[in-house]
């Protein structure tokens, strides 16, 4: 068996012998060594590591007994774990090489060292920043053929841990991650160590992508913690961050990866570049890849604005045999309700229905949603109802969007008693109505003018839960004092009171539905020139928990400007500030439509200088309502300026609803 030989000093020192109380042999002139390390590998603080006489070999089977061998191994593994407590890693990997290079099992090395010292010393060297050492050390180790995990027991990698942990606090990231791609490769279970999504958690905030990717790719499932990366990066609005993890990704993957390609492309999709997603898709295609319906799903859904793009993806997807599933063509429907398609939306109905009876596809209650809603935008509130009927004959049970959207196609047509009966037929089907199918029944009675039963409905629906604030005996007259005020005689639909058609309010019974800004802004204008009855619900509305919009205290302003009081309403224009809610282009626009309204085209104008003064822009509506004001002007200034009012609007962009031979006129 070989000798181990250390040489630390120009002087050679023999371990003690507890079998022999002699002294310790002395070195021949003549004697030969075996080459040695060098002293300079240690520290030049440090303290020399005792020496061996070459002729007394550490473990010589014919030299030395049983005892003597165990002792000798002892002292070598009680040196090298104090060499390591003390961050000495290097010295404890020449002990180490040294021992097993004089024949000690790797086995009998490693179950004496002291794995606590072990810890100290490599999180000590860690804590210095010495990760490159510690790596190196470990390596070394590794082709001795000690596995480095064996090194390390539960107390030693909490250390360990904790130590991982500064480091990512300290935000050094490239030394976390260069440390986890060394320890994969020693076969640590890095997940244990710390958990993929807390630390890509860190990099997306840190904006860091490189990392998070390297680090993904440590683990067997790195194809869904890119898509998670990705995903997370758009939704933090960065989608630079979120291309660049995905083209790091790529570099990583050998196969294509459809859970990636998709998650890009719905984040262009969320940070609203469109033009993106193409890209990507082109990219594919120039690969060489064909994909999957998820993944043409996703580029037609992102780019659903646009029908034509819509179309020629979807004729690629047939075209390239991927078969498009219910999605599909709900996304196709998707984007013909944003064109106002009613013919080609009606095609593609009749296409899924087809292919229904074929059994090669099921509509679902998107299908039916999506369909109803182009029809109740387009008014078509019979072949709305007509879907409703094939919907139903099919098993799908509508759901609270369906019913909204079939509730708003009559209530669009102004059909409110077709409304209250779907708006019925609802909640006898179990479905309880939301905000937003209550704000569109509330929106279809104030649009045809039946006032008391907007509030009729909307005091039954708040039930006791919410204090009433008006007297139910004055409710009726006052609201119909408004309706005449608001409207001309003609334009009132006259429908039965509301108290005598109990059939529809008796199916009502408090819903839990919490009114939003939006209920109250409709409201609101049902108060006609009640100005202390709007003011009233605004301030209900902060009893609630809602806070007035923009939309809210322009309606105020209207209804404050519509009794004739201009300096009311331009008192609530400047408590807008007061509340922090900045004026918006509405609200002045609301309140120049005020001064026109009430001959105050000095002020009119005022308003208008001051709206460009704070840098917003007028839009058409404002210019419009400046421009009627010309009928009225009595002088020259004022003349030139609605002309130069006129100009603005064209530089503005806008045609207007005036051409040049009015403006001559009105000069």
């Amino acid at each position: 068996m070989r000798e181990l030989v250390i040489l630390g000093s120009s002087s050679i020192v023999t371990p003690p012998n507890p079998s022999s109380s002699s002294t310790p042999h002395h070195h021949s002139s003549k004697s030969k060594t075996k080459p040695s390390f060098r002293s300079n590998l240690l520290p030049s603080s440090s303290k020399p590591i005792p020496t061996l006489h070459s002729r007394s070999p550490l473990l010589s089977t014919t030299r030395l007994d049983l005892a003597r061998r165990k002792s000798l191994l002892n002292y070598y593994l009680d040196l090298a774990s104090k060499l390591v407590e003390d961050g000495r890693l290097n010295d404890f990997a020449i002990i180490a090489e040294s021992v097993i290079a004089s024949g000690v099992e790797v086995s009998h090395f490693v179950d004496g060292l002291n794995v606590m010292a072990l810890a100290k010393g490599i999180s000590k060297n860690l804590s210095e920043g010495n990760v490159e050492s510690v790596v190196e050390v470990l390596r070394r180790v590794e082709k001795l053929g000690i596995p480095p995990l064996k090194l390390f027991d539960g107390v030693a990698m909490e250390l360990l841990r904790a130590e991982f942990v500064r480091i990512v606090n300290c935000l050094d990231l490239e030394q976390f991650v260069v440390l986890m791609e060394a320890l994969a490769g020693f076969s640590f279970c890095i997940k244990e160590l710390m958990e993929p999504p807390q630390f890509i958690e860190i990099c997306i905030h840190k904006r860091n992508p490189e990392m998070a990717v390297r680090y993904a790719c440590l683990f067997p499932h790195e194809g869904i913690l890119f898509c998670s990366i990705i995903k997370k990066f758009g939704k933090k609005g960065d989608l630079e961050a979120a291309l660049a993890a995905y083209e790091a990704s790529k570099q990583h993957s050998d196969v294509p990866n459809m859970y990636v390609y998709r998650a890009v492309i719905d984040v262009c999709g969320l940070c609203g570049d469109y033009m993106k997603s193409r890209y990507i898709y082109e990219d594919i295609l120039n690969q060489k890849v064909i994909p999957n319906t998820y993944v043409f799903n996703s580029l037609m859904n992102v780019n659903a604005h646009d029908l034509g793009y819509t179309l020629h993806v979807y004729k690629n997807m047939q075209n390239l045999g991927v078969t498009a599933d219910i999605a599909s063509y709900n996304i196709l429907l998707k984007a013909c309700s944003f064109a106002g398609r009613v013919d080609l939306a009606q095609d593609v109905y009749k296409e899924v229905k087809q292919l229904e009876s074929a059994g090669q596809l099921k509509l679902d209650d998107f299908t039916y949603c999506t369909i109803i809603k182009i029809f109740a935008d387009a008014k078509l509130w019979q072949m709305a109802l007509k879907i409703k009927e094939d919907m139903l004959s099919s098993g799908v049970n509508p759901n609270k969007f369906t019913w909204s959207s079939l509730i708003s196609a009559c209530a669009n047509v102004g059909l409110v008693e077709q409304a209250i009966k779907l708006f019925e037929e609802m909640h006898l089907a179990g479905c309880e109505p939301n905000s937003q199918c209550c704000n569109i029944l509330l929106h279809a009675c104030v649009e045809a003018f039946q006032y008391d039963r907007a509030f009729r409905l909307f005091q039954t629906w708040k039930g006791s839960e919410v204090q009433d604030i008006f007297n139910a005996d004055n409710n009726a007259s006052a609201i119909t004092i408004s309706s005449v005020e608001h409207a001309q005689s003609h334009d009132i639909i006259t429908v039965p009171n509301i108290a005598s058609n109990s059939h529809h309010l008796g199916f009502i019974k408090n819903f839990p539905f919490m009114p939003s800004s939006t209920t109250y802004n409709i409201l609101m204008k049902a108060c006609g020139s009640d100005y202390h009855r709007a003011k009233a619900l605004m301030d209900e509305m902060k009893t609630v928990g809602l806070s007035p919009n923009h939309i809210s205290w322009s309606i105020l302003i209207d209804i404050c400007g519509s009794s004739g009081n201009v300096e009311g309403a331009l008192k609530i224009l400047k408590n807008m500030r007061g509340v922090a809610v900045e004026p918006d282009v509405v609200a002045y626009t609301t309140a120049i439509k005020v001064c026109v309204e009430n001959k105050n085209l000095k002020l009119a104008f005022s308003l208008f200088a001051e709206m460009k003064r704070y840098q917003i822009k007028p839009n058409l509506v404002t210019y419009d309502t400046l421009l009627k004001a010309r009928t009225r002007c009595g002088s020259l200034k004022e003349v030139q300026q609605c002309l130069a009012i006129y100009q603005d609007m064209r530089k503005a962009g806008y045609a207007g609803t005036y051409n040049e031979v009015s403006v001559a006129i009105a000069m």
